[in-house]
């Protein structure tokens, strides 16, 4: 395991690739909703016409993995959340790589409202 990733204890691990992604449950966010930097990647269209997150910055998942550095530093946590958290555990997993530091949103904007 990554120790980066495992001096958080309030983060659920999950191994990928030899290294630990850092995720975290619909509960832990909401204890900590208005003090991370939250990112929703759904796409335009389910961005606007679903419930979204106030505390949410829109950047759909294609502009963030296309030009990162545009949107994020390698100095802050931000953290991930789509729909059903199926496509921010990928981007999670790319940013990783490239020395973002991310943590994917378990279960997504359907986990959120079921809580």
């Amino acid at each position: 395991m990554c120790e980066r990733c495992c001096k958080k204890v309030d983060y659920l691990l999950y191994v990928a690739g030899g290294c630990s992604m850092k995720s975290i449950s619909i509960q832990s966010l909401k204890e900590q909703l208005d003090t991370i930097h939250l990112i929703d990647i759904r796409e335009t269209i389910e961005f606007s016409t679903l419930p979204k997150l106030k505390q949410a910055k829109h950047i759909p998942m294609n502009q963030l993995i296309q030009q990162p550095e545009a949107y994020l530093n390698k100095k802050d946590s931000y953290y991930l959340i789509c729909r059903s958290g199926a496509r921010t555990e990928r981007v999670t997993e790319y940013l990783e790589r490239l020395g973002y530091d991310v943590i994917n949103v378990v279960g997504g904007m359907l986990e959120f409202y079921q809580h």
